[in-house]
């Protein structure tokens, strides 16, 4: 019912240099979670959420992260669903 589903919460998470998974703001899983219903295989510009992550972006085909600017690291990006009960 509607509390079940008030009760999720979409985290996307990236795995950082030191192999820990790291979870983005809450406005950028929004974000993400728009861009994917708009279109599932599409790349989400993160710096449109928040500055300091301008030069990402999410290939969601691949579910990698990667800079525009530089090109490198190809960090992994995952989806789980946190309980809050």
């Amino acid at each position: 019912g509607l509390l079940a589903s008030m009760a999720k919460v979409v985290v996307w998470e990236w795995l950082n240099e030191h192999g820990r998974w790291r979870s983005y703001s809450a406005a950028v899983c929004h974000h993400i979670e728009n861009v994917l219903k708009g279109d599932a295989r599409g790349t989400v510009i993160l710096g449109q959420v928040d500055p300091q992550l301008a030069p990402y972006v999410i290939d969601l085909q691949s579910m990698h992260q990667f800079r525009q600017d530089t090109g490198e690291s190809q960090r992994h990006v995952y989806l789980c669903n946190v309980d809050l009960n």
